[in-house]
This record gives C-alpha cells, sequence and structure tokens, in this order.
C-alpha cells in the first residue's frame, strides 16, 4: 500500500474523526494499482495527481456505504488539468464492484464480513442454478409451454434516447445552449442568443456533425466566448457608430469572463448529471479569449452568413427619404438607396449578400483592424501592463 494513502484521504475527508476503514484504504491501493497498468502513461503534469485522484475516486464510490462525511478535494494540480484527469482514471478504472454513480451495488465479503452492515456474521449464499432455471428467462412463454405456434413479443420497446442539453439532434456539448442563454440574460442582451448558437454551429458542428478540427474540439469554452465577444462587437460597432477602443475591448472581455465563471454553479439540465452536462468544458482566462479570437478571424469564420444577420438586429435609423433622394450618393461615393437595402430587413432586393469590392475592403479593414487590437493586448501583457481580470 502506497504511504502517500493514508495522508492523502485524511486531507480529502478532513472531518472525518475515527480511523480510516480498511475497506477504504484496501479500494484506493487497488485503483492506483489498476492504474499503473491501465492508465501507464500521464504527462509529467498529471503523473503529480494520480495517488490523489485514485483517492478521491475510492472515497466518491465508498461514501454511501460508508457514510463518509463530505468530500473536500484539494488537488496539487490545477484545476482543469485534475479534472481531464479524474475523469479519465474513472473512466479507465475498473468498477466491477461499483456502479458509474459512486454506489456499492455488492458489498465484497470482506466489508459484509467486518461488520459494517450491523452483523459479523456470513450472509448464506444462494444455491446454484440449474440449466433450465438459467435459460427459463429467455424462453418465450410459448416455448415454456412446449407450443411451437408462434407469439407476438410482449416485450415493451426501448425508451427514447435521452435528450442532449444541446437539442435532440445536436451535435454540440449539452452545455453549450443553456449557457449561451445564461450568458445572455447575464448579459442583458439576449437578442444575440440564436445568432452565438448559430455560429458554434458552423464552427465547432458543421453540417450537424461534431468538427475534425481538434483544436476548436478541445477548446470549446474560449470559442464560445470568443464568438460571443465578436458579436456583441460588431453589435456595438454598428449601434454606436464607432470602433471599439481598447478600455471597452477590456470592459467586454472582463464581463464575459465573469459570466462565465459563475455558469457552472448557475446552469443545469433536468434529467443529466453535472459530469455529463459539463463534459468538455475548460476554465479559461483573458489570454484564451484573444486566442480564440484570432483564430476565428484567421479562418474567416466571421465571413459566413451567421455573423452577416448581425446587421438586422440594428433598427435602421433617420431613413425616411423620397423618391428623388433616395438615388443621391453619399460622401463615400454609394448611392444611399444600397445602404438602405443593406439595413432594411424586410427589402425583396437581397443585395447583402452580393459581395463587392467595396465590403470585401471593409472586411479587410474591420480584420486588420481587430488582429490589431489582439496584438496590442499580447504586448502589454508581456511587458506587465496588462489588467488581470481572470
Amino acid at each position: 500500500m502506497s504511504r502517500t494513502l493514508e495522508p492523502t484521504l485524511l486531507s480529502l475527508l478532513p472531518t472525518y474523526s475515527k480511523d480510516l476503514p480498511l475497506p477504504l484504504l484496501e479500494l484506493a491501493s487497488s485503483l492506483l494499482n489498476q492504474s499503473r497498468h491501465s492508465a501507464g502513461t500521464l504527462k509529467a503534469e498529471e503523473e503529480v495527481a494520480r495517488a490523489y485522484a485514485c483517492a478521491h475516486i475510492a472515497c466518491e464510490r465508498l461514501k454511501i456505504t460508508l457514510d463518509l462525511p463530505p468530500i473536500q478535494p484539494r488537488p496539487p494540480v490545477p484545476p482543469r488539468i485534475y479534472k481531464r484527469l479524474y475523469a479519465h482514471l474513472d473512466n479507465v478504472l475498473s468498477a466491477s464492484t461499483l456502479g458509474r454513480s459512486g454506489r456499492v451495488r455488492t458489498p465484497s465479503s470482506k466489508i459484509r464480513e467486518s461488520g459494517l452492515f450491523g452483523s459479523g456474521q456470513r450472509v448464506p449464499s444462494r444455491g446454484t442454478p440449474t440449466k433450465d432455471e438459467s435459460l427459463a428467462k429467455f424462453r418465450s412463454p410459448a416455448a415454456a409451454r412446449g407450443d411451437d405456434t408462434p407469439t407476438r413479443s410482449t416485450r415493451k420497446p426501448p425508451p427514447p434516447a435521452k435528450k442532449k442539453g444541446g437539442g435532440p439532434v445536436s451535435a454540440l456539448p449539452a452545455w453549450i445552449r443553456p449557457t449561451i442563454q445564461f450568458m445572455c440574460k447575464e448579459l442583458e442582451d439576449e437578442r444575440i442568443g440564436r445568432t452565438v448558437l448559430a455560429g458554434m454551429q458552423t464552427i465547432a458542428a458543421p453540417h450537424g456533425k461534431p468538427t475534425k478540427d481538434e483544436r476548436v474540439s478541445e477548446h470549446l469554452t474560449p470559442l464560445l466566448a470568443a464568438v460571443y465577444f465578436l458579436v456583441s462587437s460588431q453589435l456595438y460597432v454598428l449601434e454606436q457608430g464607432k470602433e471599439l477602443d481598447d478600455p471597452q475591448y477590456i470592459r467586454m472581455r472582463k464581463a464575459i469572463l465573469n459570466v462565465l465563471g459563475q455558469a457552472q454553479a448557475n446552469v443545469n439540465v433536468n434529467g443529466m448529471d453535472e459530469d455529463e452536462l459539463w463534459i468538455g468544458w475548460t476554465d479559461i482566462r483573458s489570454k484564451d479569449i484573444d486566442g480564440a479570437v484570432s483564430k476565428v478571424v484567421q479562418n474567416g469564420w466571421q465571413k459566413e452568413e451567421w455573423f452577416a444577420g448581425i446587421k438586422h438586429m440594428v433598427k435602421a435609423k433617420d431613413t425616411e427619404t423620397n423618391d428623388g433622394d433616395e438615388e443621391m450618393e453619399d460622401a463615400d461615393g454609394r448611392q444611399f438607396s444600397e445602404k438602405l437595402h443593406v439595413q432594411r430587413g424586410d427589402t425583396m432586393l437581397q443585395s447583402r449578400w452580393n459581395m463587392t469590392e467595396q465590403k470585401r475592403e471593409e472586411y479587410q479593414a474591420w480584420k486588420q483592424d481587430m488582429l490589431r487590437r489582439i496584438d496590442e493586448v499580447e504586448r502589454s501583457r508581456t511587458s506587465g501592463m496588462e489588467i488581470d481580470v481572470s
């Protein structure tokens, strides 16, 4: 038995005043030995917490049977790394006597003999069933009666598959949709929810299937923050009529980080446990958002249809013109009627889908400005002048 397991178990159960139960020590030691065979190769940063995670899993699996006090984990590695390690070990380690929920299904003989169930006597075992008894439950009623006439199956149809939180046919993780709803509500801008969701579906689940880009699939949380930031910043530019300056950039990024930090404590989906719901979630910092924004811009994902629809959230202002005025040219040389077609959502002239040289120039200017701001924020961080908003 590893010498570090007992103090590790005591640190996980700081309010436990008795001697540690032998079944708990044995299970923790067994899981640690199994992990060295089933998950022999771990990253250096994960290997540090191998014994701690095995002890934690043992506490979770026996907490009901042994009536353990609340478990208070304080892993020796950052939470993001430990959460990934814990989920991996819990998945690969044998659970022959334990259900996935952590509840002991059939106590082992050592636990039964130890008197934990109120008696030190062995529980009498059932007799070995005969061959006919074993096969009886698999035979149809007609076969049991010796009747060769086929009968209609009485088996009930399988229950429908449980829907994910992302939607009945969504390829996105279950937490994406409710987290977007939570962000929109907390940041008081519920009108952009559908656009943000459309952006996530376009990038992370194109054509209804999970993306094959591992950099996207493994960084969905920063991607969500980046998509929300790009949509809200574009809406700000359209409504305010001015570019996004650095102080506003930092304020918007900080607000998104704060809301995402509260998501796991406030978002839940009926019929889905917490571990299942948050698969694929990662904790993020400000630099993760900057990197995700840069990737979206570099890949040109905001040039697609989901991003172009932001214009229709903005109500056109001062558009009262007569027939003669509609053909007047503005100061930039474009006809004013062209602007009306872009801004009005009820027009039959869908000129907004026509890619013109003017639109290409506007996009390139926007892209260069966004990359410049990201670069400035990165430089300020390296010089020690960044405001820590994480």
